[in-house]
């Protein structure tokens, strides 16, 4: 008998609809098969019932309710009523997620805000400034990146070889966490403004104001700068001036050893696998402005951070160079 009929594999290729489903239209009783194998349970279904399951795999991809599928099913001639109720319904929920989809991408583009004093703005741009980039491959890179993140802005500029991160507290924030990328040239601008004390920051997707100067948001992504910003568990404090005069007397490239809350630089030796370029140290060093330093390190080949004592929100990572054997 069942030569004439199809297995509900072959149905459900025919049709669309997957064989869960015909097994849930099964207990549903929306499809019962023709017949059912006693000994074995599988479900065979004759030619007439694939034009049925077409309808309902087409029904069913509309989001129709089983409850109508079955009153489509008992009167297909009478459905037409019913399928016009159901396009309406669809209808005005596009029409509402439409509205919330706006509502949504407003408020994506919604700006931050917050108020700051000018010295410190200007002063973190400058201690990221030596720290930003000039590829045109990364042409964010060539900005610097403003962070505002509740009560703190991050003033972020990065090379790919090094890093350069400077806070500023910020007064009654408003609105959502932002990242926007300043040009050079905007914050050059604001330089020469001589802007008030304070002012507000106004920080979005398509608006950039900086106290009072307003400007266009660079193109482009800027790379996520907090997966690197971890530095080393090995500490060690040391003075300014020290450091200077240590560095300004070695090679090109350097190593770090830090031991016993001490740090001593040396030149590679043979069994250095990494060095760092004097050049960025001296760079992160003054950009700290600080009179004492926090340096941090691991001995695996990890970036060298630099902070002011007292101000481990505000860092400087220099990048490793790998050594030739």
């Amino acid at each position: 008998m069942t030569d004439d009929l199809l297995s509900i594999g072959a149905l459900a290729r025919a049709s669309g609809l997957p064989v869960s489903a015909l097994r849930y239209y099964d207990a549903a009783d929306v499809l019962r098969p023709a017949h059912v194998d006693p000994a074995t349970g599988y479900r065979w279904y004759t030619a007439a019932q694939q034009h049925t399951a077409r309808l309902l795999a087409r029904l069913r991809q509309a989001g129709l309710p089983v409850a109508d599928l079955v009153a489509v099913l008992a009167a297909p001639h009478d459905a037409t009523d019913l399928l016009a109720r159901h396009r309406r319904r669809l209808e005005d929920d596009l029409a509402a997620a439409g509205a919330h989809l706006d509502a949504a991408a407003d408020l994506l583009a919604e700006p931050g805000r917050g108020t700051l004093g000018t010295a410190d703005l200007l002063a973190a741009v400058a201690a990221v400034r030596h720290a930003v980039g000039a590829d045109p491959a990364w042409p964010a890179l060539a900005g610097v990146l403003l962070h505002l993140d509740g009560a703190t802005l991050r003033v972020v500029g990065c090379d790919r070889f090094r890093l350069a991160v400077a806070t500023v507290p910020v007064r009654e924030p408003s609105g959502p966490e932002v990242r926007v990328v300043a040009t050079l040239d905007h914050l050059d601008r604001l330089a020469a403004a001589a802007p008030p004390p304070t002012g507000q920051v106004v920080l979005g997707a398509r608006s950039l104001d900086l106290l009072g100067v307003p400007g266009d948001p660079a193109d482009g992504a800027y790379p996520d700068y907090e997966r690197v910003l971890r530095t080393g568990t090995t500490t060690a404090g040391v003075a300014t001036r020290s450091l200077v005069a240590a560095a300004a007397e070695a090679d090109d490239l350097v190593v770090l050893r830090l031991g016993g809350g001490r740090v001593r630089i040396d030149a590679p030796g043979p069994r250095d696998a990494h060095a760092f370029c004097r050049t960025f140290l001296l760079d992160a060093v003054r950009a700290a402005r600080a009179e004492h330093l926090t340096l941090a390190l691991d001995d695996d080949g990890s970036p060298l951070g630099v902070s002011p004592a007292g101000r481990p929100g505000d860092v400087g990572l220099v990048m490793p160079v790998r050594l030739r054997a």
